[in-house]
């Protein structure tokens, strides 16, 4: 039976209902002005939100459970007569998001605010045991925006709204990153993106008017720059956008002759008349071509920037982070390796942490991600990081494969991260979202398997935040100490044996099943007829990764297929 991918692309309905949610102070001036949020993630009794009629607006207040001065609330909040009708301000940590926001509901506020205690975006909440039970909006904010408005809630300045803003103004034309094009990946290999027939952006975005009044003129810009210079600046038609309505403006294809560097891509909505809620008529994301290939974009370091951590909600569950990566120029290329983050929940500490990296061939027949499935899914390389000190939560890691291995044109490959704690957090990043893309191109980009099931990702939009080192397959691998082992007889049903001539003493097997799991690890002695025998009769049928390491420094690898 065919596995088919699960989809997790929002209906255009959707997006739209999303993009008109706000988490605004409306006072004091000083600090007005929207701010970046996430909702709850499935809580049940949790209020429709794109619906005006569920907006909360009021002045908000700190929660105190007691405990500490920026209460975490996660015991029964002593200042209810505070809190009561106000927007309660509560503190990410120590307990479930749920038990915070029923602590809050119980004392009767209006509404939750949760401040995250980490740098970075708010991230995805579950709601947890308590979470189902809460029946009023919750939002998460930054850690920087709480700060912002911190001081000014304790003065009882602070007043907020938080939903729709649909017909909260007249002139109101938004634009929102899920609705827009964006390039394939955030970061590519300058090898394959040689010309404008290489590698091309396609532009253009849904603009959305949640305004009472028709909208007349409707334009939306982009430019492109690029070491500071203008490289594209292009204007659309003029368009027509009733109240409650949507509509898609496209723009010429962005294109170079060669791409070097970083790109700085901006989406601007203009009206003829003065928007009122400017707050989302603008935005920006990068391109940046180079050695690395990413869905998430780059920092100034050039590495994969981390956003945001995320984990499966359901406790225990085993996933994988995976980016798709396929070009007709591949065998241009050679993957080095993958650079990825992963962190802990406090007092856990990421030291003695494993992280796996794996490179598949993905030899299913699909035209996109509508009607990919994952029958022909096999291992070909894959690679280890063991952290050895906690500060090296959150940073990016270079994680190499156990061999650098040469691409193929036109073959698709699935590059993947995983650990084998299902406590430990990955990388990710929200500033980009290809759901446009998805709708548009039926375009493949990030990919989540959980528990062995493949999907299109988090239902949020988050992408992994992992990078994969491509450089040219023409330059020399300098590792000095790959040797090739040619095991036989391959396949096999029984025992298998490696002439290992000229190597002797001890060696490490690792061997990994056709899902990527460690299934054996071995020392052994090399024998004295420098043939290393192992017997693979307990194995289940399927091509194995085997990785040989010497006590030498010499190592190989190889797969083997198993046949009953």
């Amino acid at each position: 039976m065919k596995r088919k991918v699960l989809l997790c692309a929002l209906a255009l309905t959707s997006w739209f209902s999303y993009g008109q949610i706000s988490t605004y102070v409306l006072q004091p001036a000083s600090i007005a002005g929207a701010l970046d949020y996430t909702l709850p993630t499935d809580w049940g009794l949790s209020p429709d939100m794109s619906d005006p009629a569920n907006l909360v607006q009021a002045f908000a207040a700190i929660v105190d459970d007691g405990t500490t001065a920026d209460s975490l609330g996660c015991e029964p909040l002593v200042n209810g007569a505070d809190i009561a009708g106000k927007i309660a301000i509560v503190y990410r940590g120590t307990c479930e998001f749920g038990m915070k926001a029923l602590n809050a509901q119980n004392a009767g506020a209006v509404a939750v605010v949760i401040v995250n205690n980490i740098p970075g975006p708010p991230v995805g909440m579950a709601g947890g045991t308590s979470g189902a039970s809460v029946s009023i909006p919750v939002v998460m904010i930054s850690q920087d925006a709480g700060a912002l408005i911190h001081d000014e809630v304790v003065a009882g300045n602070v007043e907020m709204f938080i939903g729709s803003v649909q017909n909260m103004f007249q002139a109101n034309v938004s634009l929102a990153k899920a609705s827009t094009l964006i390039p394939a990946q955030a970061a590519r290999p300058a090898l394959v993106s040689a010309s404008a027939t290489e590698f091309e952006v396609p532009l253009g975005a849904w603009l959305f008017n949640f305004g009472s009044d028709n909208q007349a003129d409707v334009t939306l810009q982009a430019t492109v720059t690029h070491n500071g210079n203008t490289v594209y600046d292009e204007t659309s038609a003029a368009s027509i956008v009733n109240s409650t309505d949507s509509v898609f403006f496209t723009l010429p294809t962005f294109t170079q002759n060669g791409y070097n560097g970083r790109y700085e891509i901006t989406y601007t909505a203009h009206l003829t008349t003065n928007d009122e809620f400017p707050d989302d008529n603008t935005y920006s994301t990068s391109l940046s071509v180079d050695s690395v290939m990413s869905y998430a974009p780059l920092d100034a370091n050039g590495m994969p920037e981390q956003m945001a951590f995320f984990k499966p909600a359901t406790t225990g569950q085993v996933f994988q982070i995976c980016a798709y990566f396929m070009d007709p120029n591949a065998s241009r290329l050679r993957a080095d390796g993958i650079y990825a983050a992963a962190t802990l929940n406090a007092p856990a500490t990421v030291d003695g942490q494993q992280l796996d990296i794996r490179l598949f061939e993905w030899n299913d027949v699909f035209t996109g991600l509508s009607d990919a499935t994952f029958n022909e899914v096999s291992e070909i390389m894959n690679g280890i990081f063991e952290y050895t000190d906690s500060l090296q939560a959150r940073e990016v890691q270079f994680i190499p494969f156990f061999e650098p291995t040469p691409l193929v044109d036109n073959q698709n490959y699935l590059f993947c991260v995983s650990t084998s704690n299902p406590d430990v957090f990955l990388g990710h990043n929200s500033a980009v979202n290809y759901r446009q893309n998805d709708e548009t191109t039926d375009q493949i980009n990030t990919l989540l398997n959980l528990d062995g099931t493949w999907s299109g990702g988090w239902a949020t939009g988050e992408v992994p935040a992992l990078g994969v080192k491509m450089v040219s397959a023409t330059v020399g691998i300098k590792e000095q100490n790959m040797v090739e082992l040619t095991p036989y007889p391959n396949p096999t049903s029984a025992l298998l044996r490696i002439p290992v001539n000229g190597l002797t003493g001890k060696a490490a097997v690792q061997v990994y099943d056709p899902k990527g799991s460690k299934v054996a690890d071995k020392q052994v002695i090399v024998g004295g007829d420098n043939i290393l025998t192992m017997d693979l009769r307990g194995f289940n049928d399927g091509a194995y990764m085997f990785h040989v390491t010497f006590e030498n420094g010499k190592r190989s690898s190889f797969r083997v297929v198993v046949t009953k």
